[in-house]
C-alpha cells in the first residue's frame, strides 16, 4: 500500500489560533488561504509532526522553537499530531506537545525518512527562491547538491574505496596510516648501519683479545711454564690459587726482625765501659742519699701538716710521693678557698645579728604604741553610755572576727571586721565617736605592722649561727690560717724535695740500663742462631762476628723476597689483563649473536618491504580503475538521468528560455566528486550559471524542476511532494505547464501532492485540473479563513471521483 498522511491537528501553532483538523487521505491536497491566513504555519506543523525538527524555519533563524506558540493563545502553549498510513506499524503518527521553546512528544519518521524528507519532499516557499543557492552552499561534508548526487549515483562505495587507496599513491603519505610499512623502510637502513658497526665493533674487539692474549702470555709464562695452552679462564683459576702473599709477609717480617737484631747488637756493641759503669753506681747512691736526708727533716714536717689538714680535707696528695711542691701548692689552694668561705660565713652571721636587734627594738616600740592605744580606748569608751561602756569593754577582748560574747564568726554575716563594726557601734552612741574610730585604725596598723616585724624577725635569726656553730668556724678559721702560714713557709723545701726526688729517678734509670747491658748481649747471639734453621742456612760459626753473621741471613732474605715479589707482581699483573681479555671474548660473542639476530630481523623486513611495495602497486592500479569506473558512472548518469530528467521538466514549464539548467559534467576521473550547475544553449554551448543567465520566474522554474528532477531520480523512500506557494513569478503558460505536471506525478507516478497557493483563481484552476479522474481517485481542498473571534477555521471539501452519467450515456 502507498505510503500516505492521513490526517493533520494544529493547536495554537504559529499563526494559527485554535484547534483545526485537516483530513489529508487523498492523492492531492490543494491549500488556499489569503496571506496570513496560516498556510505556511499549517504546512510547518507538518514538518514538525513529521520530522520532530524545523529544517526550513531553521535556514532563516537560529532559534525558531522560541516563536511556536501563537502569541494571543490563552494556555499559552500548542500542539502538533500527524496521521501517517502505509509506513508500516513503527510509524502510527506524529505527536508534539509546545511549552514556549521547549518540544515534547515523538515524530512520525525516523531519522533516515526525515532527512530524506526535508531534502526531497517539502519544498517551503522561503526555500524556492534560494533553493539553488542552498544547494551549492559548501560546508564541511561538500554541498547538498553534491550529497544529492552521490547517493543518486550510488558514488558511496567507490569514494571510499577511492578514498582509501589515495594514501598508496605516495609512500610518503603512509607516516601517519601505514605505520608498520612506514617503520620498515626507516628500520631497514638503521639495520643496515647496525650491522656495519656491529662489524667493526667485532674487527676491533678480536684484534684487542690476541693483543691482551700475547701480552699476559709474555708475563705469566716465566714464572709458570704450565700454563701453556691452557684457556683464558683456567689460567685465572690457576692464579687465584698461586698467591704468594703469605710467603711475602713471613719473609718481611723475619727480615724485619733480623734489621731490628742487628740495631739491637750494635747498641750492646756501644755500651758504657766498667768505669762509666762504677761513677753511675756511685751518683746514685749519693741521690739516694740526699733524698732519705730531706725525708726526715722537711719531708717529715710536711707530713705532720698534711696529716693535720685530713681532717678537713679528704684529697690531699702525699706530699713524700715524687712531687712534694705539686702537692703543698694543691693543699695550699685548698686550704686559701676554705679559709675565705669561713670568712664569708662569719660576715653574714655578725649582719644578721645587728638585723634581728635593731627588728626587736622597732618591735618594742609598735608594742609600747598599741598598749597607750588601748588606754585611750577604754579612756573615751567609758564617757559613752552603759551600753556604749558595755561595747567598749569588748573592745581589748577583740582581735579576730570572732565575737568574745557568742563565739560566732562575724565574717558570715557581714565582710566588713568586728573590731570596725564594734568601734562604729560605740562611736554612734558617745560624741567622741570620731575620735574612737581614728584610734581604732590606728590600733589595726600598728598591729599589722607588729606581725610584719615578727615575721622580718624570724627571717632575720634563721640566718643567725648558733653558739655552737660560731665557735666551731671560728676554731677552724684559726687552725686554717696558722696552716696557711706554714705552708706558705714550706715553699722553698717542697721544691728541693722534688728536686731530689727527679735526681733518685735518673740515677737509678741509669744504673738499671747498666747492668742490663751485660745480659743482652749474650742473649742476642743464642736468638741469632734460629735464623739459621729458618732459612736453611749454615749456623754461626764461633768464631764468626755476630755482624757478619746477621748481614748474611739478610742478604739471603732479601734474595728471597726479591724472586717473590716478581712472582706475585707478575700474577697481580696478569690477573687484570686475563679478566679484560675474558670480557673482550665475552663481548665478541655478545656481537656474534647480535649480529645474527639483526641480518634474521632484517631478511624479515626486507621480505615485508617488497610484500609491501607490491601490496602499494597492486593498490595504485585498483585506484586508477576505480577512477576510471567512476567517471564512467558520472558521465552516463549525469547525461541520461540527472541532466535528462531536469532537461525535460525545465523545456516543458520554460518551452521559451533559450539557456537550459544542467549539472556540470566532471572532466577528470582524479579527486572527488563535486556537482556545479551550470546552462547551456540550445546549441550545445556553455553558459553560466543559472542565478546569473536566468530571470527571476525562470530561476524559480530551474529550483523547482532541479527539485523534481532529484525527487524523481531516485527510489521514493516517501512518496510525497509538499509545496509552498511555488507559482511565484510563473507567467500562465507555466502556471498550466506545472499544472499538467502535478497531475502527471499524481496519476502516474503514485504521488501524495500536497499545494498550498494564495490566489483563488489558480487556486480554482488547479481544482479543475487536478480533479478525480477515475473511480478510486480524490481530491481535497481546504480553504483557510478566520472566525469573528480570531480562530482559524478551515473550509475541507474532499471531492470524489463520479461518473458522469449524462457522457456515460
Amino acid at each position: 500500500m502507498t505510503a500516505r498522511i492521513t490526517s493533520l491537528t494544529a493547536t495554537d501553532f504559529r499563526s494559527l489560533r485554535g484547534t483545526i483538523t485537516i483530513p489529508m487521505d487523498s492523492p492531492v491536497v490543494l491549500i488556499h488561504g489569503r496571506n496570513g491566513a496560516g498556510k505556511t504555519s499549517l504546512l510547518t506543523a507538518m514538518e514538525l509532526g513529521l520530522t520532530g525538527n524545523l529544517a526550513s524555519l531553521s535556514r532563516m533563524d537560529s532559534q525558531p522553537r522560541e516563536h511556536l506558540v501563537n502569541k494571543e493563545a490563552v494556555s499559552k502553549k500548542a500542539s502538533v499530531s500527524i496521521g501517517v498510513h502505509g509506513l508500516g506499524v513503527e510509524f502510527p503518527a506524529g505527536h508534539f506537545d509546545i511549552h514556549g521553546p521547549n518540544l515534547t512528544g515523538k515524530a512520525a519518521l525516523d531519522p533516515i525518512l526525515t532527512r530524506h524528507f526535508s531534502e526531497r519532499c517539502y519544498l517551503a516557499q522561503s526555500t524556492l527562491s534560494r533553493l539553488l543557492e542552498f544547494y551549492e552552499d559548501r560546508s564541511a561534508n561538500g554541498t547538498a547538491l553534491t550529497r544529492f548526487v552521490k547517493e543518486l549515483l550510488g558514488l558511496d562505495a567507490l569514494d571510499a574505496l577511492i578514498d582509501g587507496l589515495h594514501d598508496a599513491g605516495d609512500v610518503r603519505r603512509l607516516r601517519g596510516h601505514a605505520v608498520s610499512f612506514w617503520d620498515m623502510r626507516e628500520q631497514l637502513p638503521l639495520l643496515d648501519d647496525e650491522l656495519s658497526r656491529l662489524n667493526k665493533e667485532l674487527t676491533a674487539a678480536e684484534v684487542q683479545a690476541t693483543q691482551l692474549t700475547k701480552s699476559a702470555l709474555e708475563r705469566l709464562t716465566p714464572h709458570w711454564p704450565e700454563i701453556a695452552g691452557l684457556s683464558p679462564q683456567a689460567i685465572l683459576d690457576l692464579l687465584k690459587e698461586q698467591s704468594q702473599e703469605p710467603e711475602l709477609q713471613r719473609l718481611t717480617q723475619l727480615r724485619r726482625e733480623l734489621n731490628d737484631t742487628v740495631s739491637q747488637s750494635q747498641r750492646v756493641v756501644s755500651a758504657m765501659a766498667a768505669d762509666q759503669r762504677a761513677a753511675i753506681e756511685t751518683a746514685a747512691s749519693a741521690a739516694d742519699a740526699a733524698l732519705r736526708g730531706w725525708l726526715d727533716t722537711s719531708g717529715q714536717r710536711m707530713t705532720e701538716l698534711f696529716n693535720e689538714l685530713g681532717g678537713y680535707f679528704s684529697d690531699l696528695p702525699s706530699p713524700i710521693q715524687n712531687r712534694p711542691e705539686y702537692a703543698r701548692a694543691y693543699a695550699h689552694r685548698s686550704v686559701s678557698n676554705e679559709v675565705a668561705r669561713c670568712q664569708q660565713i662569719q660576715a653574714k652571721d655578725q649582719t644578721a645579728q645587728r638585723q634581728v636587734s635593731s627588728l626587736q627594738n622597732d618591735r618594742q616600740g609598735l608594742a609600747t604604741r598599741l598598749e597607750e592605744i588601748d588606754k585611750q580606748i577604754v579612756q573615751h569608751s567609758r564617757e559613752a553610755g552603759q551600753l556604749a561602756q558595755a561595747l567598749s569593754g569588748l573592745v581589748p577582748h577583740v582581735h579576730t572576727d570572732e565575737c568574745p560574747v557568742c563565739s560566732r564568726d562575724f565574717g558570715e554575716v557581714s565582710s566588713s571586721p568586728l573590731l570596725g563594726h564594734l568601734t562604729s557601734r560605740i562611736a554612734s552612741l558617745t560624741q567622741s565617736a570620731g575620735l574612737l574610730s581614728a584610734l581604732s585604725r590606728e590600733r589595726a596598723n600598728t598591729m599589722s605592722a607588729v606581725a610584719d616585724r615578727d615575721r622580718e624577725i624570724g627571717v632575720a635569726q634563721a640566718q643567725v649561727l648558733t653558739a655552737e656553730a660560731r665557735t666551731e668556724y671560728g676554731q677552724r678559721l684559726e687552725f686554717l690560717e696558722q696552716a696557711l702560714q706554714d705552708l706558705a713557709s714550706l715553699e722553698g723545701e717542697a721544691k728541693d724535695g722534688e728536686a731530689l726526688f727527679g735526681q733518685a729517678a735518673n740515677a737509678a734509670q741509669a744504673l738499671a740500663s747498666a747492668r742490663a747491658v751485660d745480659q743482652q748481649s749474650a742473649a742476642i747471639r743464642d736468638a741469632a742462631g734460629r735464623y739459621a734453621a729458618v732459612l736453611s742456612m749454615d749456623p754461626i760459626g764461633a768464631s764468626e762476628p755476630l755482624q757478619a753473621a746477621l748481614q748474611r741471613f739478610i742478604a739471603e732474605v732479601t734474595a728471597q723476597l726479591e724472586r717473590l715479589m716478581a712472582k706475585e707482581s707478575a700474577r697481580r699483573d696478569g690477573e687484570p689483563v686475563l679478566r679484560e681479555l675474558l670480557l673482550k671474548q665475552k663481548n665478541a660473542a655478545a656481537i656474534r649473536v647480535r649480529q645474527l639476530e639483526r641480518r634474521t630481523a632484517r631478511r624479515g623486513l626486507y621480505a615485508a618491504k617488497v610484500a609491501g611495495e607490491r601490496t602499494m602497486e597492486q593498490a595504485r592500479e585498483l585506484l586508477r580503475l576505480a577512477q576510471v569506473e567512476r567517471s564512467r558512472v558520472v558521465s552516463q548518469v549525469f547525461n541520461d538521468s540527472l541532466n535528462a530528467a531536469w532537461r525535460d521538466l525545465f523545456v516543458r514549464l520554460a518551452p521559451d528560455e533559450p539557456f537550459i539548467p544542467a549539472f556540470a559534467l566532471p572532466q577528470t576521473t582524479k579527486g572527488g566528486v563535486e556537482a556545479r550547475l551550470e546552462t547551456l544553449y540550445r546549441d550545445g554551448s556553455k553558459g553560466g550559471n543559472p542565478r546569473a543567465m536566468l530571470s527571476a520566474g525562470n530561476l524559480n522554474t530551474a529550483a523547482l524542476t532541479l527539485f523534481l528532477a532529484l525527487h524523481l531520480s531516485v527510489k521514493p523512500h516517501l512518496p510525497w511532494l509538499i509545496i509552498d506557494d511555488p507559482v511565484q513569478s510563473m507567467d500562465e503558460v507555466h502556471i498550466s505547464q506545472f499544472a499538467a505536471l502535478l497531475r502527471t506525478l499524481s496519476k502516474q507516478h503514485g504521488r501524495q501532492v500536497i499545494i498550498a497557493v494564495h490566489e483563488k483563481p489558480l487556486f480554482d484552476y488547479l481544482c479543475l485540473e487536478l480533479s478525480p479522474a477515475f473511480e478510486g481517485d480524490r481530491l481535497i481542498t481546504v480553504e483557510l479563513g478566520r472566525a469573528a473571534n480570531g480562530e482559524s477555521v478551515p473550509n475541507v471539501v474532499v471531492r470524489d471521483w463520479k461518473q458522469d452519467l449524462a457522457i456515460a450515456a
